[in-house]
């Protein structure tokens, strides 16, 4: 598994990413997405029932437009 820091990276280097939404807190999914939407890239969250509704609008919100949310996978 990549560190936040390490997914950051990415981001910030132009890939798009799929993460699942469990394994990283709503603070570290927040940085990614704002990393995200510094490149325009997707950020995909699966799982996202993992996270509040609350959680996921503050990540989307981050994101700018950049993040998708996955219910299915």
């Amino acid at each position: 598994m990549k560190t936040t820091n390490q997914l950051i990276d990415i981001a910030r280097a132009g890939g798009g990413i799929r993460i699942d939404a469990s394994t990283k807190t709503t603070d570290q999914l927040v940085d990614i997405a704002r990393a995200a939407s510094n490149k325009m890239v997707h950020l995909t969250l699966a799982n996202a029932n993992a996270k509040t509704t609350d959680q996921l609008i503050r990540i989307a919100r981050a994101g700018k437009g950049c993040v998708v949310v996955d219910f299915v996978g």
